[in-house]
């Protein structure tokens, strides 16, 4: 399989956050339902499904889709298409690749495992995924029309691949994304073996070269759950931030930061709620 042009596809209302710097760095990304209502998570592969299906979109072209706020390409981007062609020539059985979530927190990663679910022992990241546009059609067509309550399209696609593992790619050695949890702190691509400079956050993805003796790893940088990535935007596309700007970033992060412990504190009341509904249920029918 030769390599081929990808479409770069994210899902956004507003344009805040890094939104802007991934356009300005991406120019070609399709953003879509910019400018209309969020209807919770849901909204993600509605929209993606519908632009999949426009006459526009062949069965075979390439899809990356994004995450709006919080990623950005690395210098490697220009490798994508290669990388995958050379992964999918070896698994033909894999329909989508998805990124690698894993936290360097116990507790924190422990309340992910709860909450979003695990297939075997590795969370996937739904934030970033690539494949055939027939492929992610397809998947996110069985997702739409066999769920009866979405919740968040991560505890979906999870769902999904636990039920149809061969078809789904944990990228946990981060050939094509990379990853990171560290909200409200700096997020920057793991540091060279042997390389000195000031990158941030180590990682343990495959090397590639990028800005001030930094490593690239993977296609795109994922600050997930808030992080920020000004240094990373200094450091590998030389875009300086001034500080008002940095501090409108921050500010908005801390307003996602706090929708999110909104969000998935609720889900986590709800499971164990759900949980202990089973135990009295079943006490109460041993009695």
């Amino acid at each position: 399989m030769s390599s081929c042009p990808i479409k770069y596809v994210c899902v956004a209302t507003e344009m805040k956050l890094y939104l802007p710097y991934l356009k300005q760095l991406l120019p070609e990304l399709v953003i879509l339902g910019l400018n209309t209502k969020w209807s919770g998570f849901i909204t993600k592969y509605k929209l993606l499904q519908e632009y999949l299906s426009t006459n526009e979109i062949q069965d075979d072209e390439l899809v990356c889709f994004i995450d709006a706020y919080d990623v950005l390409p690395t210098k490697q981007i220009n490798k994508l298409s290669d990388t995958y062609a050379n992964f999918i020539k070896d698994h033909p059985e894999v329909k989508i690749i998805v990124g690698y979530d894993k936290v360097d927190n116990f507790i924190h990663e422990y309340l992910c495992q709860f909450i979003f679910g695990m297939i075997d022992d590795k969370r996937l990241n739904s934030g970033q995924f690539i494949g055939t546009a027939k492929n992610i059609r397809e998947i996110v067509a069985h997702i739409l029309n066999t769920t009866t309550h979405f919740q968040t399209d991560q505890i979906e696609l999870t769902k999904y691949a636990n039920q149809f593992k061969n078809q789904v790619h944990i990228d946990v050695e981060q050939d094509f994304f990379y990853v990171k949890s560290r909200p409200l702190q700096q997020v920057m691509l793991p540091m060279a073996a042997g390389s000195t400079g000031t990158a941030g956050a180590a990682g343990t993805g495959a090397a590639g070269t990028g800005a001030a003796g930094t490593a690239g790893a993977g296609a795109f940088i994922h600050a997930n759950g808030n992080g920020l990535l000004d240094q990373f935007l200094l450091e590998e596309h030389e875009i300086k931030l001034n500080i008002i700007e940095k501090w409108l970033l921050y500010v908005e992060n801390i307003k996602g930061v706090m929708r999110k412990v909104c969000i998935y504190d609720l889900i986590y009341v709800k499971k164990h709620l759900a949980i202990l509904l089973q135990i009295i249920d079943k006490n109460t029918i041993i009695k």
